[in-house]
């Protein structure tokens, strides 16, 4: 079956480093807003034996604009960036729309999205460190426990890391991380961590010794589950945080694995995306489509509501597919934005080519009204 051609591209931007991560702001009023984080390894015979003065990177606050054109609020010259991910917390008291950073000095970063003198900036108020000892150590993936929005004050955040390692941070409302502990999960490198979002006792981790973890804090630091099904390493994981059940895995085995977390013996089915998988990323709207960063295969949108179907291929990127994500706007914020084409959002980053690229696709994926 042939598969549709569903994206339109409708900007593109030079990140002038390699980019890796993409994610769109989840909080209302700034759905058009995304970052994207750039990592670079600089080639200096001189600081050879310092890693750490080899890695720089960037980060990038856009807003859509009219048209669907991209426009840069600011740049902030960091150290390399594996991993965001935002939140926006809601409560009577204090609203926060916070974004987390792993870097790839071992910290982890909070930035918080401020309005000063009519310009939206992103201002950096709290990080801590990863490891406890001066070791060499990059901070690979992070995930928030609530999954992007919370009415909870002190939400948590796991980070794992290139030691095989999960650290659990929570964060408190007077803007400060407490660490809660640091686990050893994997042999080699950690690529990723995701939490459970129906309970936020549990997180899942893969590594590159291709171990699927299942961890509940309330049973102590040894996995309640260590699943071998993939035959290479684990990089992606992502909880569905509407379908109780389902979670999703990828690899670079090029498997998209689909599990119901009452029985993560075995997948409930496997769909070969024929690329390593990087990122997994449900829809924000109906929770049934993912989209899907296949490394040197392009980017994927798979249809998971019956039986897993490619139903779109992005592959116009030139380097290797890193970062993918889903716009929070709906059908009428896009139409609002003069966009012609398409109801939905998304944006793409890639590795070599150092793009940032943001399309539209052209089928609708909103629920229908009630």
């Amino acid at each position: 079956m042939a598969i549709k051609e569903v994206f339109c591209t409708l900007d593109e931007f030079n990140t002038e480093f390699p980019a890796d991560s993409i994610e769109w702001c989840p909080a209302e009023s700034f759905q058009d807003l995304l970052v994207c984080g750039t990592y670079k390894l600089i080639e200096n015979k001189e600081s050879a034996k310092d890693e750490k003065c080899k890695r720089t990177g960037r980060i990038y606050l856009l807003r859509v604009a009219d048209g669907g054109k991209l426009q840069v609020l600011q740049q902030i010259d960091t150290l390399g960036v594996l991993d965001m991910k935002w939140i926006y917390i809601t409560n009577s008291e204090n609203n926060q729309i916070l974004l987390a950073v792993a870097d790839s000095n071992g910290y982890l970063q909070i930035y918080e999205l401020e309005k000063k003198e009519n310009k939206t900036i992103l201002q950096l108020i709290a990080e801590e460190r990863i490891s406890d000892d001066n070791e060499d150590v990059m901070a690979l993936s992070l995930d928030w426990s609530t999954g992007g929005v919370s009415s909870h004050l002190n939400p948590h955040i796991a980070v794992s890391d290139s030691q095989g390692r999960i650290s659990r941070f929570t964060w408190h409302e007077t803007n400060n991380l407490i660490k809660d502990f640091t686990l050893h999960a994997h042999e080699f490198q950690a690529w990723i961590v995701a939490f459970d979002y129906r309970n936020d006792n549990i997180f899942y981790s893969g590594g590159d010794d291709t171990k699927f973890l299942t961890f509940d804090i309330r049973t102590g630091s040894t996995p309640i589950m260590c699943n071998s099904e993939h035959t290479s390493g684990v990089t992606s994981i992502h909880s569905n945080i509407v379908k109780p059940f389902m979670l999703a895995t990828g690899s670079y085995d090029e498997i998209l694995r689909l599990w119901d977390k009452r029985n993560l013996k075995r997948p409930v089915s496997k769909t070969n995306l024929k690329g390593g998988i990087w990122r997994l990323k449900w829809d924000p709207f109906m929770h049934q489509y993912l989209f899907a960063a296949c490394m040197y295969e392009g980017f994927k949108i798979v249809d998971c509501s019956y039986d897993p179907a490619i139903i779109g291929y992005y592959n116009k990127h030139c380097g290797i597919s890193y970062g993918c994500d889903w716009s929070f706007l709906k059908e009428e914020d896009v139409s609002h934005l003069k966009i012609p084409v398409g109801k939905t959002l998304v944006s793409t980053c890639s590795y070599q080519d150092c793009a940032l690229k943001l399309s539209a696709i052209n089928f609708k994926i909103y629920e229908p009204d009630s």
